[in-house]
């Protein structure tokens, strides 16, 4: 689930995550957020600057980054920003 708000600001943009203990123990939540983190700043120049996005990691995400990779989950994450910029505008 991914949050956008306005800043108003023209810095770049921010990443906020939230990733509880029902996605996993403590070494599944350190490589969610760090796949999230590392994703985040590769799509991070295509998004709108001066807007912070808040991730909340959902459970069955390490899995997903398990199976398909930390790719897919850039990819689904660059899709869900896209998303959110767009109803948010």
């Amino acid at each position: 689930m991914v949050y956008a708000f306005d800043r108003g600001e023209g810095d770049s943009p921010r990443l906020g995550l939230s990733v509880g203990k029902r996605v996993g123990g403590a070494v599944e939540r350190n490589r969610v957020k760090r796949v999230l983190r590392e994703e985040f700043s590769r799509i991070s120049d295509g998004l709108q600057p001066g807007v912070d996005y808040v991730v909340i990691a959902r459970p069955g995400v390490h899995e997903y980054v398990e199976e398909r990779g930390s790719r897919a989950l850039g990819d689904r994450l660059s899709e869900l920003t896209e998303r959110v910029t767009k109803a948010a505008a």
